[in-house]
């Protein structure tokens, strides 16, 4: 939840922080597939929570409030990071997974004390952009150089000689973004030429209307068509051959 207020992008939270955090959860004895599948699920709070990415984008093309836009994504966003918490516990104690000691208040007191430099990183992106100091843009430049700095002469866990070697990993991860963002953006292209919207708006569908079916189950099966039938088109070749 504090990383998808950072990066505002779904995607960017998912490698983020599944490049960290999976290896962490498997070394204490969590199943890779589970550890995986709590960072993906997660991964989606990333453009509900504010400041997000694809509110910004939806807001300069509807004419829409960005500001309203992230108000109104806050409260969701904290209540299905809940509700991913309280899933995730009944899970790992379901399948009774192993437990960390609980820390002592102490300890907690000490950690909170040696991360305050990273949280000042929070600080400065979401007091920037709410603070109308920073764009998003700006805000994450300022947080990049003030990152930089506190790794490699405040914590010195980053040093210099290891900063191409950094700099490449965070292109390589850049260029997997603008990877789906390109097919996303393609992906939109195609459908706005093709005009199917339009198509899908125009459709003839009595049998539907005559059923009154509540809106709800409508978006149901909306739902389950947008996320079977391209699983089902991309393993069926296997099943057939």
């Amino acid at each position: 939840m504090l990383f998808a207020a950072v990066s505002g992008s779904s995607p960017a939270t998912v490698v983020a922080a599944g490049s960290i955090v999976i290896a962490g959860m498997v070394k204490a004895g969590y199943p890779q597939g589970f550890a995986a599948g709590v960072i993906c699920n997660a991964g989606i709070l990333g453009i509900l929570i504010p400041a997000s990415i694809v509110m910004v984008v939806y807001g300069a093309t509807t004419e829409t409030s960005v500001g309203k836009l992230f108000m109104a994504g806050i409260m969701p966003g904290l209540m299905l990071g809940l509700l991913l918490m309280v899933a995730i516990y009944w899970r790992a104690r379901s399948m009774n997974l192993p437990q960390q000691p609980r820390a002592s208040a102490s300890e907690i007191l000490n950690a909170g004390r040696q991360s305050l430099w990273g949280k000042m990183l929070i600080i400065i992106i979401l007091g920037g952009i709410y603070g109308g100091v920073l764009t998003p843009t700006e805000a994450a430049a300022v947080a990049a150089v003030y990152a930089f700095v506190i790794a490699v002469f405040v914590y010195r866990d980053l040093r210099l000689r290891d900063v191409p070697h950094v700099l490449l990993e965070s292109a390589k991860v850049t260029v997997m973004l603008m990877f789906v963002v390109a097919n996303a953006l393609l992906f939109a292209h195609v459908l706005t030429t093709e005009r199917i919207p339009q198509a899908f708006a125009n459709m003839d569908v009595p049998q539907v209307v005559r059923a009154a079916l509540p809106w709800t189950l409508i978006l149901l099966l909306f739902l389950m068509v947008v996320t079977y039938v391209p699983a089902i088109s991309t393993f069926l070749p296997n099943l057939l051959f």
